[in-house]
């Protein structure tokens, strides 16, 4: 009696991978849950304004909460690209049969926009905070405190990059202005670091998270910069796996999903 040599079938992935898959299908609906998500903390603020729960300090709570997520939120965009390839890079590494691509994690990259323009929602309402409550409007006030507060300007000039990124952030605009397009939005650098600096400036000595937000940045930064300079377009060019061993392991069928399953 002949012994069977068929190979397993995977046409049920597991769970990981068709959760990937799902996301991959389904980025509009992950961009939404994105969107409420970043609305809880103002959500919160707002209860707590109503409530009168604010604090011994109800005007630096309310004005740092918007500082605060703009920079959280702007630092999670910038986290999507090294994310995405480092979790391709490791899918790989360990022989896993879903995820090997960076295709495969597309649905992070998707997810920028709305985190962006929840970041430029954040900084919009910050300056909105600070110009209504804190200066009453006065123009001159603003003057006076762009000349004798350097986190003032910090703040407004990072506000004012993020203006133009958040204008073109459709598709209409990507489409109009082509590679412009790219060049425009290397912009979201400085105004991450002037963000940073900003939030650093601004806070009281002893506390700690303003390092740990530049700590990140830092982190981020330098690895784009790494990138860049090397011409590297996969982390596994960095530790020395060649392409050959790469595609070995992608065509490997054993390891291979079928391609129906497939985002």
């Amino acid at each position: 009696m002949l012994a069977s040599t068929s190979t397993p079938s995977f046409e049920n992935p597991p769970l990981p991978a068709r959760l990937l898959c799902a996301a991959n299908r389904h980025t509009r609906g992950l961009a939404w849950a994105v969107c409420v998500l970043a609305a809880l903390p103002l959500v919160v603020l707002a209860s707590d304004a109503l409530t009168g729960q604010l604090g011994t300090n109800p005007l630096e709570r309310v004005l740092r909460t918007p500082a605060r997520w703009a920079l959280i939120l702007l630092l999670v965009v910038l986290c999507a690209t090294p994310m995405r390839q480092t979790l391709a890079f490791m899918a790989r590494r360990c022989a896993m049969r879903f995820g090997r691509r960076p295709a495969d994690w597309n649905w992070m990259i998707k997810l920028r926009r709305p985190l962006g323009l929840a970041s430029f929602f954040y900084a919009l309402t910050h300056v909105a905070l600070y110009l209504s409550l804190d200066l009453g409007f006065s123009w001159h006030e603003l003057a006076n405190d762009l000349q004798s507060k350097p986190f003032i300007l910090a703040g407004l000039a990072a506000f004012l990059l993020l203006v133009p990124l958040a204008i073109t952030s459709t598709d209409a605009w990507k489409r109009r202005l082509k590679r412009d397009w790219r060049r425009l939005h290397f912009l979201v650098y400085p105004a991450a670091i002037l963000a940073a600096l900003h939030f650093l400036w601004m806070t009281k000595p002893g506390v700690n998270d303003p390092y740990v937000y530049l700590t990140m940045l830092a982190v981020l930064l330098g690895y784009r910069i790494v990138v860049r300079c090397l011409r590297i377009r996969d982390p596994a060019d960095v530790l020395g796996i060649g392409a050959e061993e790469m595609k070995l392991i992608d065509d490997a069928p054993e390891r291979r999903l079928p391609e129906a399953n497939r985002p």
